[in-house]
C-alpha cells in the first residue's frame, strides 16, 4: 500500500466516530428508563435534550403545586363562617362556629348549602382497602371534598339522592366554571348549581338567610364579595352554591334552568401545598427557570399559595411578581402588553381559559424563552401540543391530554418536573463529556498518520489499531461515562441555548488539548523504542521486524492507555477529579476494567498479536505508559482550575457576552 493511501485510508477511520450514533441513543435510552423509575415518563427521546434548555415552567396549581387533596376547611352561609375539622377524604370532622357546635340557626343555612354541594356532584368516595390504607376519591377532586364535607355533617347523600334522582345535568367546562343538576323531587323540580363564584353569582337573584329567601342587594353582593376575597386571601379554593325550585311540569330549557337562583353561600376548600414543593421552587430559581402559575382557579387563592411556596415575594413587597391577571383582563390585553406584564415579574394568570393559556404560551415562545406546560385536561391539548415541552398528569390527567404531551408525570409532582430538567441537563453534560472522550482519541489517531507524511516517519500506528479502538475497547468507558450523576453546580448553571450544539468550541478545544497531549506521550513511546533498535530520521523500517511492531505496540497501547486517565478526566467539566466520589459511577471501573483486559489480550495472545500487529512489552514500558494516563489526568486537572478561577472572576461570561455582540453586529451588517 502507497504512503498516500495509507494516509487517506488513516485519515478517514481515525477521523470517523464509529459508535457514535449507537452511543448517543443509547445514553438517551437509558436516562429515559432512569427517568421512569423517578415518576417521569418521556414519549419522544429527544424531549430529554430539550428539556436542559428550559427557561419557564407554565404550571397549573391544583394537584402539581398543591398536593390535589381538597378538604372543605370553611363554609360561609349569611352571615356566619363555620368551620370544619378534620383532613384528606377521611369523613370524620366537626363543625363549629366561633369554636362552638353548630347552633339552631345556622343549622338550616349549613344543612342545605351541603346537600345541594353533595348532589350537585360526580365524584364517588372510596373506604381504605388493602391495596390503599387511606380514603380516596374517584372523579373531580373539588366534587369529593364538598361529598366528604356533608358525610362529615352526617348527611345520607345515597337516600337523599335516591328521593331526588338526577333528570337532567349540565356539566363543568373550563368557559362556564360551574356545574348543574337537575333533580326530580315529589311535586317540584330543583335546580343545583356550584362552581366559581364569578359564574354562579351573575346567575342569583335572590339570597337564603335565616330559612327564608330574600332579594340579593347589592349591600349583600358587597358583603359576598368581601367574603370570597378573605377565603381567596386564606389560600382556599372558593365554591359558590345556589339552587332553586320549579314547579313540575316548569320549562327546563337552558336559559331557565341557570336562572333566577337562590345563593346559599359559599365553601371554602383547602388544597395544601406539596412539602417538598418550596425546596423545588428555590432550585428551578438558581437554574435560572422561572415558574408561572396558570390556572383557573381565583386570583387571590393562586398568589397566596404562590407567595406560601417561594414563586411570588410576600404580599408586603413592591415586586411585580406579586402582580395577578385574570382572564378578563387578558381578554383586553394586546400580546406586547401581556409580554411587558411578565417581563415586569407578572407570574400569576388566574380564572383564565384554555384558550387564553395557549396564547400565554405562545407569547412566550415567541419572545424565545423555551416553555414547559403542564396539563391535565382534554382543554389543555392545544397548549401542551404548542409548547416545547408538554407535561401531561399521570394520575389526574386525562388520555386526550397524555396523547398531546411529550412527558407524562406518573406522581403530577412539580417536584418531578425540577428532577426532569435536571437529568435533561446531566444527560447533555454526560453526551458532550463522551463526545469529548471520543474526539480525543480521534485526534490522538489522526496526529500518528500527519507525522507519518510530513516527516516520512514509518506508519505510527496500523488501521487496524485504529478500528481496534474506536469499535472495540472505547465502547465500554464511553457508556460508563454516559451513566455519571449530575455535577454539584448543574442547577446552579443558566439554562442552555437550544441552538447550542453538542461539538461547540469547547469540546472541539478540549479534546484537541487532549488528543495532542496523548499523541505526543504515544509517539514519544514510539519514537524511542524505534530509535533503541537503531533507527534514525528518514530510515524506513521494516513492517515484520521486531522494532518496528514494538514502536507500533508502543504508539497503541500509549493511545488506549492515555484514554483510560482520560475517561477519569472527562467525568467532570470543571470539577476537581479528587473531588468526585469514586464510588458515584460503577460503570467507569468497568470500563478501565475491559480497556486494560482487551489491550492485555491484543498485546500478549499470539493469534491476536498478529491480527493487531502487536508484540509483548515489558516493565519499563508498562511504567512510561502510566506516566501518560497520569499526564492527561494532570493536564485536565490545571485546565479545570483555569475554568473554575475564570468563572468565579466572571470573566469568561463577559467574554462570551462580547464574543456574541460582535457576532450579531457581523450578522447584522452582512
Amino acid at each position: 500500500m502507497c504512503i498516500r493511501d495509507s494516509f487517506m485510508i488513516g485519515v478517514m477511520v481515525a477521523c470517523v466516530p464509529e459508535a457514535l450514533q449507537v452511543t448517543v441513543s443509547s445514553t438517551l435510552a437509558i436516562s429515559v428508563m432512569k427517568m421512569l423509575r423517578g415518576n417521569i415518563l418521556v414519549k419522544r427521546l429527544s424531549a430529554v435534550q430539550t428539556l436542559g434548555s428550559v427557561t419557564v415552567i407554565a404550571t397549573d396549581k391544583t394537584g402539581t403545586i398543591t398536593t390535589g387533596e381538597m378538604t372543605v376547611r370553611k363554609i360561609w352561609v349569611p352571615d356566619k363562617i363555620v368551620e370544619i375539622s378534620g383532613v384528606g377524604y377521611s369523613p370524620i370532622g366537626e363543625f363549629t362556629v366561633d369554636g362552638r357546635p353548630l347552633g339552631m340557626e345556622e343549622v338550616e343555612e349549613t344543612e342545605k348549602l351541603l346537600e345541594v354541594s353533595a348532589l350537585c356532584n360526580t365524584a364517588r368516595l372510596v373506604p381504605p382497602s388493602d391495596r390503599n390504607p387511606s380514603w380516596g376519591v374517584i372523579g373531580d377532586t373539588t366534587d369529593g371534598a364538598l361529598l366528604v364535607a356533608a358525610l362529615k355533617y352526617g348527611l345520607n347523600v345515597q337516600n337523599i339522592l335516591a328521593r331526588k334522582p338526577i333528570i337532567h345535568m349540565i356539566p363543568f367546562t373550563s368557559e362556564r366554571k360551574m356545574m348543574t343538576t337537575v333533580h326530580k323531587g315529589r311535586d317540584k323540580i330543583y335546580v343545583y348549581t356550584k362552581g366559581a363564584p364569578r359564574s354562579v353569582l351573575p346567575l342569583c337573584e335572590k339570597i337564603f338567610v335565616n330559612g327564608k329567601t330574600e332579594k340579593l342587594t347589592t349591600e349583600l353582593l358587597n358583603v359576598i364579595e368581601e367574603k370570597i376575597s378573605k377565603f381567596a386571601g386564606e389560600g382556599l379554593r372558593v365554591i359558590a352554591v345556589a339552587y332553586k325550585e320549579l314547579q313540575d311540569g316548569e320549562s327546563l330549557d337552558g336559559k331557565n334552568i341557570e336562572s333566577n337562583m337562590v345563593f346559599l353561600g359559599l365553601a371554602g376548600i383547602k388544597d395544601p401545598p406539596r412539602p417538598e414543593i418550596r425546596k423545588s421552587i428555590e432550585i428551578a430559581k438558581k437554574a435560572g427557570i422561572r415558574t408561572i402559575i396558570i390556572t383557573g382557579d381565583y386570583g387571590l387563592t393562586a398568589q397566596r399559595i404562590a407567595q406560601e411556596v417561594g414563586i411570588v415575594e410576600p404580599s408586603g413587597s413592591q415586586s411585580g411578581s406579586n402582580r395577578v391577571i385574570t382572564g378578563v383582563e387578558l381578554e383586553g390585553m394586546s400580546d406586547q402588553q401581556i409580554l411587558e406584564e411578565i417581563k415586569a415579574g407578572c407570574s400569576i394568570f388566574a380564572l383564565v381559559t384554555p384558550v387564553q393559556k395557549l396564547r400565554i404560551v405562545k407569547i412566550l415562545r415567541e419572545n424565545g424563552e423555551i416553555v414547559a406546560v403542564t396539563g391535565d385536561g382534554a382543554n389543555d391539548s392545544p397548549s401542551l401540543r404548542e409548547a416545547d415541552i408538554g407535561i401531561a398528569m399521570g394520575v389526574s390527567g386525562t388520555d386526550i391530554a397524555r396523547e398531546a404531551s411529550d412527558m407524562v408525570l406518573l406522581d403530577d409532582s412539580f417536584n418531578s418536573i425540577v428532577k426532569a430538567v435536571e437529568s435533561g441537563r446531566t444527560v447533555y453534560d454526560n453526551i458532550r463529556k463522551y463526545i469529548t472522550y471520543v474526539f480525543t482519541h480521534n485526534w490522538a489517531e489522526l496526529i500518528p498518520f500527519i507525522l507519518y507524511v510530513v516527516f516520512g516517519l514509518p506508519l505510527p500506528l496500523l488501521i487496524i489499531q485504529v478500528l481496534a479502538i474506536d469499535i472495540g475497547i472505547d465502547i465500554i468507558p464511553s457508556l460508563a461515562l454516559s451513566q455519571e450523576p449530575p455535577e454539584e453546580d448543574i442547577m446552579e448553571q443558566p439554562p442552555r441555548s437550544i441552538k447550542e450544539r453538542l461539538f461547540n468550541k469547547s469540546v472541539f478545544l478540549r479534546s484537541l488539548y487532549l488528543g495532542i497531549i496523548i499523541a505526543a506521550g504515544a509517539m514519544f513511546g514510539c519514537l524511542n523504542a524505534w530509535a533503541s533498535g537503531g533507527w534514525i530520521l528518514g530510515m524506513q523500517l521494516d513492517p515484520h521486524s521486531p522494532v518496528y511492531i514494538k514502536g507500533v505496540t508502543m504508539t497503541f497501547a500509549g493511545i488506549v492507555v492515555g484514554q483510560m486517565g482520560n475517561v477519569l478526566a472527562c467525568r467532570t467539566s470543571k470539577t476537581s477529579l479528587f473531588k468526585t466520589s469514586l464510588k458515584s459511577n460503577k460503570w467507569i471501573w468497568i470500563g478501565l476494567a475491559s480497556q486494560i483486559i482487551i489491550l492485555t489480550l491484543m498485546i500478549y495472545v499470539p493469534p491476536m498479536q498478529s491480527i493487531f500487529g502487536t508484540t509483548a512489552l515489558g516493565l519499563n514500558e508498562w511504567t512510561y505508559l502510566a506516566l501518560i494516563a497520569c499526564g492527561v489526568i494532570l493536564a485536565e486537572e490545571v485546565r479545570k482550575w483555569f475554568a473554575r478561577r475564570l468563572q468565579k472572576t466572571g470573566w469568561l461570561p463577559k467574554f462570551n457576552q462580547k464574543i456574541s455582540k460582535v457576532k450579531e453586529v457581523v450578522v447584522k451588517y452582512t
